[in-house]
């Protein structure tokens, strides 16, 4: 009779670890690195370089013999896949007090930051930036609330307005897995301050999408949903407004604490607005030379789908509007206001293919009744444009 073939091993993969074993072999690995002294921590026998010291540690300490050090950089990509690793970029100060001289932003209440990384991973640097800065503002409005209201939990809730886009997702993203290593985290409501999304396929642009990012078994997490149309004629807009599914939502509007938001370029083709209103044009339910009109009336950009030109907002140009939440005028007086209420505006180059958005940023910028932000975060590149 043949004999019984030996059971084989399941094979490792770095996917098969715990998130505290993953994480600790990282932070050891740092903190290795990091020692000026080559003597041995607690765990090792002797000196030896980072990956071999740790897997020596893990090996003694979390009794893990088959730890090794070929393994130690698997988990490192691993790391990185689970969202623990994150580089910090630098900021460039030099270039924030060049735009402000500039600009004449003395008096403006607002802060920039620039973001000092240059090339094809310049846009997720500034959303990772800008999702820092928003758990920041988190801390801060929730410290201030709990003085304002000891005795009552209900008014200690943090209110976030997340408008749509792929910054904002990369934004949303990025937030979600700084809370989720969080042990102290505020109760939170997510509000969407627009519908969408507008092309059916492309629902992941839309502000809803992003709440499935945040896990609510690791803090309290409400949702404050804006289901509608995307776009409407613009005399059906108050009428719509007062609908039930889309009431209740601005009605919830001025309980929002703190907006993440973003902008986009009129001529550039990942534009949202841009794109949907070329697709109305083509479907032929808007006129071929519509496009044309709004340029020449000085189209340059539009933030949560509202255009506007380096003058003011653009209101009566085209006959549909999108359903947001906030208007362009109510953006520049929660900026203006010193209310504890803030605009975080995400104004690095677009995520998807890397395209300047400096035209459309330089009227936020330059534009007294245009400055509808309290945070404003960029790039290095972008800076220097601004500059010029």
């Amino acid at each position: 009779m043949p004999k019984n073939k030996p059971k084989t091993q399941a094979r490792w993969h770095a996917s098969h670890e715990s998130d505290e074993l993953v994480f600790a072999i990282c932070d050891r690995y740092f903190m290795r690195l990091g020692m000026s002294s080559s003597q041995p921590l607690d765990g090792e026998t002797k000196s030896k370089g980072a990956a071999a010291a740790v897997a020596e540690w893990v090996q003694n300490e979390r009794n893990r013999p088959d730890i090794t050090r070929e393994k130690i950089y698997p988990l490192f990509w691993e790391a990185c896949r689970r969202g623990f690793l994150h580089l910090q970029p630098p900021f460039e100060k030099g270039l924030t007090n060049s735009i402000t001289k500039k600009y004449k932003l003395e008096k403006h209440p607002g802060e920039i930051t620039v973001v000092n990384a240059i090339g094809e991973f310049a846009a997720r640097h500034v959303t990772s930036t800008a999702a820092d800065l928003v758990v920041s503002l988190i801390d801060r409005v929730w410290k201030t609330k709990k003085k304002k209201h000891p005795n009552d939990p209900d008014l200690q809730t943090v209110h976030l307005g997340m408008g749509a886009g792929y910054a904002a997702m990369l934004v949303a993203k990025r937030l979600a897995q700084k809370m989720q290593a969080g042990d102290d985290v505020p109760p939170l409501v997510l509000h969407a301050i627009s519908s969408g999304g507008f092309l059916p396929n492309e629902p992941h642009k839309a502000p809803s999408t992003y709440f499935t990012n945040f896990d609510p078994s690791l803090t309290s997490i409400k949702y404050v949903a804006l289901f509608s149309s995307t776009v409407v004629n613009q005399e059906d807009y108050d009428n719509l407004r007062k609908n039930p599914g889309v009431r209740y939502s601005f009605e919830k509007k001025n309980e929002i604490d703190i907006v993440v938001t973003s902008l986009a370029d009129a001529h550039h083709k990942h534009g949202l607005l841009a794109q949907y209103l070329t697709h109305l044009v083509e479907q032929g339910y808007l006129a071929k030379d519509l496009l044309n009109k709004m340029y020449d009336a000085g189209w340059v950009g539009d933030v949560q789908f509202c255009p506007y030109s380096e003058k003011g907002p653009l209101t009566d140009i085209c006959p549909v509007r999108a359903v947001t939440l906030f208007e362009l005028d109510e953006f520049v007086k929660m900026a203006k206001e010193p209310n504890d209420k803030y605009v975080v505006l995400v104004a690095g180059p677009c995520g998807e293919c890397g395209t300047s958005k400096k035209d459309a940023l330089k009227p936020l910028i330059a534009n007294e009744n245009l400055r509808l932000w309290t945070h404003l975060i960029t790039d290095a590149r972008t800076a220097n444009e601004l500059l010029e």
